[in-house]
């Protein structure tokens, strides 16, 4: 008994992923019925629930305001070819191109997929160029400045452009 409904818990929480729902709105409800012995078995899940939901989360985060004088501007761009969806992030620089000391790159696909890279004191034009897919991808882009502040500047979903037939 105990083992089958394991088995059941199993099978409902990956079907849950494969459809991309929430898992966390899908735990409370067996265990909220169900007795204490099954609270027990769903907490461990509960658990590691959380880690799969924040390193595949697409919901934007917030992004931090930047003081005027340590202001700089970064550009997302798509690839609009399927067989190459490609996302690059170009630096512009601005008012505190000399104060950026690093700017990190993170892309979580919505295959689940991240991908990070970074540059040591960017220069207006340097570009990161890492792999999309064909959906929705989110782009997180986070500055680390001389006086020791980090910024996140960009933190938002880019759909792959429509194709035009």
């Amino acid at each position: 008994m105990k083992k089958g409904f394991t088995v059941l818990i199993s099978f409902i929480l990956m079907l849950c992923i494969l459809i991309g729902g929430c898992i966390q709105s899908s735990s409370p409800s067996p265990s909220t019925p169900e007795p204490t012995q099954t609270a027990t078995i769903v907490t461990p899940r509960q658990t590691q629930n959380p880690e799969l939901s924040q390193s595949c989360s697409l919901v934007p985060g917030p992004t931090q305001i930047v003081p005027e004088y340590e202001s700089v501007s970064v550009t997302v761009y798509r690839n609009t070819i399927t067989e190459n969806p490609t996302i690059a992030i170009a630096f512009n620089g601005g008012l505190g191109l000399g104060m950026v000391t690093q700017m990190n790159v993170t892309v979580i696909r919505s295959d689940c997929v991240r991908e990070q890279q970074t540059r040591k004191n960017p220069v207006m034009g340097d570009t990161v160029t890492l792999m999309g897919t064909t959906r929705t991808d989110r782009v997180i882009v986070v500055m680390t400045m001389t006086s020791g502040g980090q910024y996140t500047i960009i933190d938002k979903d880019y759909p792959f452009p429509p194709q035009v037939q």
